[in-house]
């Protein structure tokens, strides 16, 4: 754990105050409470619908903010230097942590699918295409682990993100695209520093005012200092739940990168395809503003009629599941990368377990988890990744020369690409995720992606569990049913060569299935997320800032009463409460109503 090298609480907390400065993030947007979604928490209580719709407010700004984007020469330039790696065979490198980083996993995963697949249609262009499938790539701040199961700390560090680009092997001609959530987590800064070192066309995508980041930041300040990083500004306002950037930034940042590469795809197909080619791939791109057009529309649709009504209904679904102290268990082929996203981030938003490994022993199992009903899970990794896993097996003079600190440097965490393989998302058997008396089986059919072999396996199994369910997404016929127990989801947007919108769709409805969750739960209090799990400094600032504002007590006191609360955990307990909950409810304050107990 952070912090427990430090013998104690009081030692703990000054090193923070005193030490820590850069990770003191109240002036930033992102990490503020958002006007919009205030009343979250009130609002989901009277009525599933309307905290849904609550939800979708803060995706207010996202369209313009795109749409504004597609008309500057740094995002022309992008898919140009795109373009030009495709033309050149140089590499596309997606480097980034998180929420952000898993998006960047999707993005280069939803590549290479796609030049595979050309394959089928066009196999004398085979060399052409297994050349272009490998153009682009990504890498998360904690080795591919990382979409998994969040690694403590890690992002805290510039020298871990250049690591990463020099073991990537990028070079001049290479193109690096750093996503930054909110211009707070040092290793992305620190990878795109290394990518002008390197020679590479470097570009910055950020979600923050950049004279607030400037001002406070010292780590973000670098970044702007050099002219030859080639910045993009994607500041959409604060988040749906304060902080939580797995929603609105990584959403705006999805839309503006993804159509990036379907735009540099097109040119490229234009270029060397011939018409009668070309006809047989149907729509590959949209223009820049339809994107933008898209989304909006996007928008509109998930905050009413019959969409609205089946999200809401899906929360209510999981939300009555897990009062029961019950298991969900996600099945998808096709979109498996997408849901593994939501569920992995659950876990540091709202104090969740983490997914089981599968020789690990343990009662504290995650919620949700996803399988793969085609494969087993050997293959279904192959299939999340569609490239070799990438892992991180740094020593502790590794870690040392990266001036690590001492909690680190003596116990290295296992994030080597072995670990990613000890987590079962295949066909396999698991007893565990219907171990309790309360567990449901959930498919995920998206335009019929749930298919007759993904519905058998669905069929041979539901019977294990306490119950089963059907989530369809999409263009589907609600008469023609697949089980007898639905929810339908209606969505209607356009299909191009990645499927840029449809991954945004799911994204957009499971992140709102997961926090109108936990916020009907009592999870979330306004719109602060009360259950935060502080696995790095930043975390800890977030939880300190929720103690003082709902405490009403000054900064410095609230950090030491985190601290308290901290060291005082027993391992067993890590995943009982948030230390935000623990530390609240021992200062008189109730978690769920933020009233103060006299």
């Amino acid at each position: 754990m952070i912090y427990k090298t430090i013998d104690n609480y009081k030692a703990a907390s000054k090193d923070f105050l005193e030490n820590e400065k850069q990770f003191h993030l109240g002036v930033i947007p992102t990490e503020q409470s958002n006007p919009l979604t205030k009343n979250l928490s009130y609002d989901i209580q009277k009525s599933t619908v309307k905290g849904v719709q609550t939800v979708y407010k803060a995706d207010k700004y996202i369209a313009k903010k795109a749409s504004e984007c597609f008309e500057t020469e740094e995002f022309k330039f992008m898919v140009k230097e795109i373009k030009r790696a495709m033309d050149e065979g140089k590499k596309v490198v997606f480097s980034s942590v998180g929420a952000s980083g898993r998006m960047a996993i999707t993005l280069d995963s939803d590549w290479r699918k796609f030049w595979n697949g050309l394959t089928q249609v066009l196999p004398e262009r085979h060399e052409q295409f297994a050349k272009l499938t490998e153009v682009v790539s990504s890498f998360t701040t904690g080795g591919d682990r990382a979409l998994v199961r969040s690694v403590e700390n890690f992002e805290d560090y510039m020298t871990f993100g250049a690591q990463q680009v020099i073991e990537a092997d990028i070079h001049e001609g290479d193109v690096l695209v750093g996503l930054s959530e909110c211009g707070l987590s040092a290793s992305i800064n620190g990878s795109v520093l290394e990518g002008i070192r390197q020679g590479c066309t470097t570009f910055y995508l950020f979600c923050n005012p950049k004279e607030i980041l400037c001002k406070y930041l010292d780590r973000v300040r670098v970044v702007f200092e050099e002219e030859k990083i080639i910045k993009l500004p994607l500041f959409v306002g604060n988040m749906a739940v304060a902080g939580s950037t797995r929603m609105q930034v990584t959403t705006v940042e999805l839309l503006v990168a993804g159509a990036a590469l379907e735009l540099a795809s097109k040119m490229w197909l234009e270029e060397n395809l011939s018409k009668a080619e070309l006809d047989t791939l149907g729509t590959i791109a949209l223009e820049p503003q339809e994107y933008a057009t898209w989304f909006e529309n996007l928008s509109k649709q998930l905050s009413s009629g019959k969409t609205v009504r089946g999200i809401a209904k899906a929360v209510d679904f999981e939300a009555a599941t897990y009062e029961q102290k019950g298991l969900i268990t996600y099945v998808t082929h096709d979109y498996l990368l997408d849901i593994m996203t939501d569920t992995t981030e659950r876990q540091p938003t709202f104090t969740l377990p983490p997914f089981k490994m599968f020789d690990e022993v343990t009662d504290n199992l995650s919620w949700a988890y996803i399988k793969d009903p085609l494969y087993p899970s050997d293959v279904a990794w192959q299939h999340v990744f569609r490239r070799p896993i990438k892992g991180l097996d740094w020593t502790s003079e590794d870690y040392v020369r990266m001036n690590a600190e001492k909690d680190i440097v003596n116990n290295p965490p296992k994030v080597g690409s072995e670990q990613v393989l000890k987590y079962n998302i295949g066909n396999e058997d698991d007893p565990s995720r219907y171990s309790r008396e309360v567990s449901q089986l959930v498919v995920i059919d998206v335009n019929g992606s749930a298919n007759e072999k993904v519905m058998k396996w669905f069929n041979d199994n539901v019977s294990k569990f306490s119950g089963g369910l059907v989530i369809r997404i999409g263009k589907f016929d609600p008469k023609k049913k697949l089980y007898s127990n639905e929810i339908h989801i209606p969505i209607d947007v356009p299909f191009t060569c990645q499927d840029i919108m449809y991954h945004l769709a799911i994204k957009l409805i499971f992140n709102t299935l997961s926090t109108a969750t936990m916020a009907k739960m009592g999870r979330v209090w306004g719109n602060w997320m009360i259950q935060v799990l502080p696995t790095n400094k930043k975390l800890i600032d977030r939880s300190t800032r929720i103690i003082a504002n709902l405490a009403k007590i000054d900064y410095k006191k609230a950090n030491e009463e985190f601290f308290i609360s901290y060291y005082n955990r027993k391992p067993e307990d890590e995943y009982k409460e948030s230390y935000v909950v623990e530390t609240l409810k021992r200062l008189g304050v109730d978690p769920k109503t933020g009233k103060i107990n006299k």
